[in-house]
C-alpha cells in the first residue's frame, strides 16, 4: 500500500465541536447519551481477573469515554493488557503480578449482544479462547459444558476464536500473509495503543510483523478491503492450489508413462481393444462351430472343471454387484446430505429473518392463542413479559441464542459439505474400476460356456489351441481395459485443469474490477482520516510548529508511518501527541463513514509518556474528550492517565477505584472468592 497524500487546505479543515480547552459539554452523570448502533461496535462491559477462584481485578467499563486512574507503576497498563489478551492479543509484556493469575474474563457486547470470553493467563503463545454465549454475570455461574472452546488457529475441522468472534460480528475473515488469515490479535495491534509501542505510531509492535500482513490489516479495518474482492481472492487461492495438484498429477502420470515406454495416445488402445476383441469374436466363433460337429458325454473331471468355473462366475458377479450396490447406496446417502445441507441452508436464511424480523417489528402482543384460537383473557400485569408464555422478554438472551444457534448451523454445514465431498470421491473411484470389473465376469462366463459343451476328442488339439489364443487374448484385453481406466482418469484431470484454468481467467477479471473499485474507496476513506488526524492537531498546545499548520497528512498502514507536513521526526511529546490523536482520527472517521470495519472500540496508554508536559497533557486528555462527545454513534473509548485533567476528573468518564502503589490493580489478598461451575477449570 503507497503511502496515502492528502492536502488539506485550512477551509477545507473541519471544525472541532468544541474547540474550548476547558471542559466539554458533559451529559449529567447516570444519563445516557442518546445514540444508535452502527455495526460492527464492540463494547466492553466488565474485567475480571481471577486468582485461585478469587477476584483478584475487577472494572466496570460503559459506553463513551472511560479514564482509569492512578499513579505510576499501580496497574493501569495491567489492566488494559488484561482486556487485550482476553480478547485474543498476544505478545502482552506481562508484569510479575500479573503472572501470579490464573485466568481472566471480559464481557462483551458485540453489535449490542452480549457475549463473554476467558482465558487462561501465562508467558505461552497462541492460547485458545473460552466463550460463552451470554453475559457475564450467567457466564460465572454456568457449567462447564455451556462454554465453548475455540483455539487460535483455524483448522479444516474447527474454527478458530477470531472466525467466531468475526461471525458474530457479522464481518467477513481476510487474507494475511502468504496463506494466513488474520486475527483478532492483528485488529488490537491497532485498537489498542499501548506503552511499549511509543514509536510505532499506528501498530503494536509485534514479534511476527511484516508490511503486507500492516497493509491488509489497515485495508480490512478501513472498510475498503471488499468482502466480493476477499471472496473472489479467496476462490482464486483455493482453485490455484486444485490446479496445481491436477497439473501435478498430470505430470506424475505421464512420467511413468514414458519411463515404462508406454503410447500415451489413447485412440491407440481403443484401436487395439477392438481388435483384439474381433479376433475373440473369430475364436468363439471357430469353437462353436468346431464343437457342433461332434460332441462327447461329459466325464467326470469335466464336472468338476463346470463346478469350479462357476463358483468363479458366482463370485466375479457377487462383487460385480456388491460394487453397483455401494455406488446406488453412496448416491442415496449424497442425495439426503445434500438435502440437509439445502435445509441448514434454509435455517440460516430463516434464523437471519427471524432476527431482521424482531429486530424491524419489536414486540408483538397477541391476543388470541395460536393453538385454539382462544382470546388470551388474562394478560400480565407486568408489561415486559410475554402475553402468552407470561417469560420476560426484551433481554439479551434470545440475540445470544440466535448467535449460538447460527454458530452451531455453520459448523454443520461445514461438516455435512466435508462428507458430501469425501462420498462423492469414493463413487468416482468405485466407478472407475467397473469396466475391469464387468471384463473379468465377461471371461469368466465364456469360461464356463465353454467348460459346460463337450468336444470329440478327434478335435481336442485344434480346440486346445483356439482355447490357449483366447486364453492369450483375455489377458491382452484385461491389460487393455486397465491402461483404458488410466486413460480415463487422464482426460478427467485435463477435462479439470482446463476447466480451473477458465475460472481463474474469470477472477482475474473480476478481481482486477474490484479492484479499481475498492482504490476509489480507499481514497474516500483516507480523506476523512487525514482531515480529521489535522484537525485534532491543530487543538494542540503551540509546541510543534508542524502540528499548528498540519496541511499535509501521509500515512501508511504497510510503511507503519505518519507524517505532517513531510516531517515524521517529532520530539518524544509531539509523538505521543500525534499517535493517540491518529488512533483518536481512525474511530472519528469510523462513526461516519458506514463501511469502515473498525469496531467503535479504542485503547489507549500512556498519556504522559514521552515527557510531555502536564499542561499538554491535559490539553490532550481534553481534545479526546471533547471529540468523543461529538459522536452520533455508539462507541468506547479506555484510557489509562496518572494525571487526569480536571476537567475530566468526574463520574462520568472515571472508572473503576482509583490505583495507588497501597492499592494496586491487581489485589492478590481479595476475598472475594467465585462460586459456581464458571469457576472450575475448564
Amino acid at each position: 500500500m503507497m503511502p496515502i497524500d492528502f492536502t488539506v487546505a485550512p477551509d477545507q479543515a473541519i471544525e472541532s465541536p468544541n474547540t474550548n480547552s476547558s471542559a466539554p459539554p458533559n451529559v449529567p452523570p447516570g444519563e445516557e447519551r442518546l445514540a444508535r448502533l452502527l455495526p460492527p461496535t464492540i463494547i466492553v462491559g466488565r474485567l475480571v481477573v481471577f486468582k485461585d477462584n478469587r477476584v483478584v481485578l475487577e472494572t466496570a467499563f460503559h459506553k463513551g469515554l472511560n479514564i482509569i486512574s492512578g499513579h505510576n507503576s499501580s496497574g493501569k497498563t495491567t489492566t488494559l493488557d488484561f482486556l487485550a489478551h482476553t480478547m485474543g492479543s498476544e505478545d502482552i509484556p506481562w508484569k510479575k503480578e500479573a503472572l501470579l493469575c490464573d485466568y481472566s474474563m471480559v464481557e462483551l457486547h458485540l453489535n449490542g449482544v452480549p457475549v463473554t470470553l476467558r482465558r487462561d493467563v501465562g508467558e505461552a503463545q497462541m492460547k485458545p479462547l473460552y466463550i460463552f454465549w451470554g453475559p457475564l454475570a450467567t457466564a460465572r455461574v454456568a457449567p462447564v459444558s455451556d462454554w465453548e472452546v475455540y483455539p487460535f488457529r483455524r483448522s479444516p475441522n474447527k474454527l478458530s476464536f477470531t472466525q467466531s468472534l468475526l461471525m458474530a460480528l457479522a464481518l467477513p475473515e481476510a487474507q494475511g500473509d502468504g496463506a494466513s488469515n488474520l486475527t483478532m490479535h492483528q485488529f488490537l495491534r491497532v485498537m489498542y495503543a499501548d506503552q511499549p509501542s511509543l514509536h510505532s505510531p499506528i501498530f503494536r509492535r509485534d514479534s511476527f510483523d511484516s508490511a503486507l500482513t500492516r497493509s491488509t490489516v489497515g485495508d480490512y479495518l478501513l472498510g475498503v478491503y471488499d468482502d466480493k474482492l476477499y471472496s473472489a481472492q479467496l476462490q482464486r487461492r483455493e482453485i490455484e492450489r486444485s490446479l496445481s495438484a491436477a497439473e501435478a498429477e498430470l505430470k506424475s502420470i505421464f512420467a511413468v508413462l514414458a519411463k515404462s515406454k508406454q503410447d500415451v495416445n489413447p485412440e491407440l488402445y481403443w484401436q487395439q481393444i477392438y481388435i483384439a476383441e474381433a479376433r475373440r469374436g473369430e475364436l468363439e466363433a471357430e469353437l462353436s462351430r468346431l464343437k457342433e460337429q461332434r460332441s462327447v458325454e461329459k466325464d467326470k473331471s469335466r464336472g468338476n472343471d463346470e463346478a469350479i468355473s462357476r463358483a468363479e462366475l458366482d463370485a466375479a458377479k457377487r462383487q460385480l454387484n456388491k460394487v453397483l450396490d455401494e455406488v446406488a447406496r453412496s448416491e442415496a446417502d449424497i442425495e439426503d446430505s445434500k438435502q440437509f445441507i439445502n435445509e441448514i441452508q434454509e435455517r440460516l436464511r430463516r434464523l437471519e429473518q427471524s432476527e431482521a424480523t424482531r429486530g424491524y417489528l419489536g414486540r408483538v402482543a397477541l391476543n388470541f392463542c395460536p393453538c385454539c384460537l382462544s382470546p388470551i383473557a388474562s394478560q400480565s400485569p407486568d408489561s415486559s413479559a410475554c402475553t402468552l408464555c407470561k417469560e420476560p422478554v426484551g433481554t439479551p438472551n434470545g440475540e445470544s441464542q440466535i448467535l449460538r444457534m447460527r454458530n452451531e448451523l455453520l459448523i454443520q454445514l461445514r461438516e455435512s459439505s466435508s462428507l458430501v465431498q469425501a462420498k462423492a470421491t469414493a463413487v468416482e473411484s468405485a466407478r472407475l474400476g467397473l469396466p475391469a470389473l464387468k471384463q473379468n465376469m465377461r471371461r469368466l462366463e465364456r469360461r464356463y460356456i465353454e467348460a459346460t459343451q463337450s468336444w470329440s476328442s478327434d478335435f481336442e488339439d485344434a480346440i486346445a489351441k483356439i482355447n490357449r489364443e483366447a486364453g492369450a487374448l483375455d489377458q491382452e484385453l484385461k491389460t487393455l481395459y486397465e491402461n483404458q481406466r488410466l486413460f480415463s482418469v487422464i482426460r478427467s484431470l485435463q477435462e479439470r485443469r482446463d476447466e480451473l484454468q477458465h475460472s481463474i481467467h474469470q477472477l482475474d477479471t473480476t478481481i482486477e474490477t474490484l479492484t479499481h473499485a475498492q482504490e476509489i474507496r480507499k481514497r474516500k476513506v483516507a480523506l476523512e482520516i487525514s482531515q480529521a488526524t489535522s484537525r485534532l492537531l491543530k487543538l494542540d498546545l503551540y509546541r510543534q510548529e508542524e502540528f499548528k499548520s498540519a496541511e499535509v497528512v501521509r500515512f501508511s498502514f504497510e510503511e507503519n508511518q505518519v507524517s505532517v507536513d513531510g516531517s515524521t521526526r517529532f520530539s518524544e511529546s509531539s509523538t505521543v501527541v500525534l499517535r493517540h490523536l491518529f488512533h483518536l482520527a481512525l474511530l472519528t472517521a469510523s462513526t461516519t463513514v458506514h463501511e469502515m470495519r473498525f469496531p467503535r472500540l479504542l485503547m489507549l496508554d500512556g498519556i504522559e509518556d514521552g515527557g510531555i508536559e502536564l499542561p499538554r497533557a491535559y490539553r490532550l486528555q481534553e481534545i479526546i474528550a471533547a471529540e468523543c462527545d461529538s459522536y452520533e454513534v455508539d462507541f468506547q473509548v479506555i484510557m489509562a492517565t496518572s494525571q487526569i485533567a480536571p476537567s475530566l476528573d468526574s463520574d462520568r468518564y472515571v472508572v473503576g477505584r482509583r490505583y495507588s502503589e497501597d492499592r494496586r490493580a491487581i489485589d492478590l489478598l481479595a476475598a472475594n472468592a467465585v462460586t459456581g461451575a464458571g469457576a472450575q477449570s475448564q
